[in-house]
């Protein structure tokens, strides 16, 4: 509707020097005369007279009832303008979220990008290796020195541990063990002290920060443990600081294996088997107590794995002698279906249970005698459909005569 039309300069008088509207002009839709802008004209408007008025001039209200009221109430182009608006804002925030978007991408593609490079001189070095490790550790740290000092630190770790796990076995005959790298190296048998000084050694000849190699000694629920005694402090273990964030690792107990457990796991895990004599090594946020260590249920690399807990946590139960039942809970955290696996016991019978992500566990036993023990063995099916060992629980009977 055009409001100055001649049609519609008759319909109304208004006092052209004060520029108000006229108290007796019918009550029809009338702009303010005033010569502001647009946007101030836009901003007030009676809706009970239709009376339109802007703040800057001398109708700053309705002259008939002094009302005023939010021009997106009752004029309906009033919304245009908001949808413009708010248009506009989405258009901008959308290319502002594309141009991160695309730059995040870029990034990521870069690190790829790295991470294969890396991955590539990291094999091509390791395929090196077979045809350099034959001499002695001196030279075989001389070549590390030449061709793998560019590595990441990651890449530096990676290498030597594989290649200490790959090729250094254990030595049973722990009492004529040798220990010393530069002597094993050529057997290529040792104990744990040897795994950890020759990580140790290579990671240096890669120019790695001494300062970031820790030899740790400590308790470990390992081989001839015993669940009745205490752990013994018969273990040494290794830490490094990759990245700036400290790590774990046991090359003796990963020593055969491809499936790495003991390669930097969380150290909530890693303290379950072992237990350093400083307890700053654990680095954990809340350090734990050694009775709270020999309590754990005993377990593998693998239960932390699957990031497994049980209920009653403790590392054996005492019951009554003759027959007994009980119950305990298996939860784990992985992203595919597995299932539980107990190690038959003819005094021992128990029925599993699926619940959401984890296991219950029902059993009972008869005949067990004093002092006698009943080992739960449980295995969890993995991704691969292999069923490792995640620990065992322990059914003691002691009775009090």
């Amino acid at each position: 509707m055009n409001f100055f039309s001649d049609e519609n300069r008759n319909n109304y008088n208004f006092n052209k020097n004060n520029y108000i509207f006229d108290k007796n002009t019918p009550k029809k839709r009338y702009r303010c005369v005033c010569k502001c802008n647009l946007l101030s004209r836009l901003k007030n408007l009676c809706s009970k007279c239709n009376l339109n008025c802007c703040s800057n001039c001398s109708c700053p209200k309705c002259p008939t009832c002094s009302n005023i009221h939010s021009f997106a109430k009752s004029r309906p182009y009033c919304f245009a303008l908001i949808i413009s608006g708010i248009t506009l804002f989405i258009i901008i925030l959308i290319i502002i979220i594309a141009v991160f978007s695309k730059k995040k991408s870029d990034e990521k593609e870069k690190e790829q990008s790295q991470q294969s490079q890396q991955s590539k001189e990291y094999m091509n070095i390791y395929n090196k290796i077979g045809n350099n490790d034959k001499g002695t550790l001196t030279q075989f740290c001389s070549f590390l020195s030449k061709e793998a000092s560019h590595l990441s630190e990651d890449g530096k770790v990676n290498l030597a541990y594989k290649w200490i796990t790959t090729n250094i076995k254990y030595e049973e005959d722990t009492t004529n063990a040798i220990r010393e790298p530069d002597k094993f190296f050529q057997s290529r048998k040792t104990v744990c002290t040897g795994y950890a000084y020759l990580l140790y050694k290579l990671l240096i000849s890669m120019n790695y920060n001494p300062d970031n190699i820790r030899n740790i000694t400590g308790y470990a629920k390992g081989a001839g443990y015993n669940v009745l005694n205490d752990p013994e402090e018969n273990h040494m273990w290794s830490s490094v600081k990759i990245n700036g964030k400290w790590c774990l690792f046991d090359a003796t107990w990963d020593a055969g294996k491809s499936d790495y457990a003991y390669y930097c796991p969380k150290p909530e895990c890693f303290t379950r088997d072992h237990w350093p004599s400083e307890s700053e090594y654990q680095y954990l946020s809340n350090t734990i107590s050694f009775d709270t260590f020999k309590n754990y249920v005993w377990t593998s690399g693998a239960f932390c794995q699957f990031n497994a807990k049980i209920t009653k946590d403790k590392s054996y139960y005492t019951n009554s002698c003759g027959s007994g039942e009980g119950t305990f809970t298996i939860d784990y955290n992985v992203d595919y279906n597995t299932e539980l696996y107990i190690k038959d016991n003819d005094k021992f019978k128990y029925k599993i249970t699926p619940i959401n992500k984890g296991f219950k566990v029902d059993y009972n036993y008869n005949n067990l005698g004093n002092n006698e023990q009943i080992e739960i063995q449980m295995f969890m099916l993995d991704e691969n459909f292999e069923k490792p060992y995640i620990g065992t629980i322990y059914i003691i009977c002691k009775s009090n005569s």
